[in-house]
């Protein structure tokens, strides 16, 4: 994966114009799968969805783990970096007087078939698209509804971060290494004792160094659930836990239900939309094409 430093992350933004014209609504499909956005932030108010992948999302106070089951709401104005590693993502961006977020709260939403749909038939009005189109502003603007109804039952899946560098190292190493991680690892990240650590995690991110990484292997595996290809042992093992009935059990605490009936709701959720979660088969390609002048 590539990592954007921030002048690289500004160029970039500036090469695909998203930043260029607040005053409109438009959508922009991000080829890059396999980039990391230094820090940021846009006039507009931005909806991105990962098309397939597992995005990665960080703000000031959260980090967020984003699957295709799921999409993100990131108000006007909010600094925030992306990873992009193996993922195809699609935002909308709305100009900031359409949508009123006094909060300025990122939210993450359940990605409904709705919503998939109208992202991805939104990537035919690019950032560069011609004026007047009167069937854009008309698209956008029911688009921009819904919105405000989605943010309405913003789900709460989202892990604290600092702003303290050592802790914060011991947060990067825990979401690299989630089989492996332990306390003794987090310790050499941080480059304090573990009585030290332990103390100060408490203090400033508001939870314990455990609690955290456990909290980070289930949202992790909440991602994976959504992969029909893996069974559910296999991602017990590969978010680090030692048994499934050890993860199930985990699982049911933090989520309310059990590993197989989150994975049946998911299944449910995208049954009118079976390639979710896969490499989509760009459906639009040929509409961005007539879309186009000339």
């Amino acid at each position: 994966m590539k990592f954007l430093t921030q002048e690289d992350t500004i160029q970039r933004i500036k090469a695909t114009n998203i930043n260029h014209d607040s005053s409109r609504a438009f959508a922009f499909h991000d080829e890059e799968t396999n980039l990391a956005y230094d820090w940021h932030h846009h006039d507009s108010h931005q909806l991105l969805y990962a098309i397939h992948g597992i995005m990665h999302l960080e703000t000031i106070n959260f980090r967020y783990l984003l699957p295709p089951q799921r999409a993100v709401w990131i108000p006007a104005r909010v600094s925030h970096r992306t990873w992009l590693n193996q993922v195809e993502a699609v935002s909308v961006f709305f100009p900031h007087s359409w949508i009123s977020d006094p909060a300025g709260k990122v939210r993450v939403l359940a990605a409904s078939p709705v919503m998939r749909e109208m992202m991805l038939y939104a990537i035919r009005w690019p950032p560069n698209r011609p004026e007047p189109d009167a069937l854009a502003d008309s698209y956008f603007e029911t688009l921009a509804l819904l919105c405000r109804e989605w943010m309405s039952r913003e789900m709460p899946f989202h892990l604290p971060c600092s702003t303290v560098p050592a802790l914060a190292r011991a947060m990067d190493y825990a979401q690299a290494n989630l089989a492996e991680a332990n306390i003794a690892g987090a310790c050499r990240a941080a480059a304090m004792s573990e009585r030290t650590f332990r103390r100060h995690f408490q203090q400033a991110v508001g939870m314990g160094w455990l609690q955290y990484l456990v909290h980070s292997r289930l949202m992790h595996a909440m991602a994976l659930l959504g992969e029909p290809g893996l069974r559910i042992a296999d991602v017990a093992d590969r978010v680090g836990f030692a048994s499934l009935g050890s993860f199930a059990k985990a699982f049911k605490d933090f989520s309310g239900d059990s590993p197989s009936q989150y994975r049946r709701a998911l299944m449910l959720a995208h049954q009118d939309c079976p390639d979710a979660g896969q490499a989509h088969p760009r459906p639009w390609a040929k509409i961005s094409a007539e879309s186009q002048p000339g």
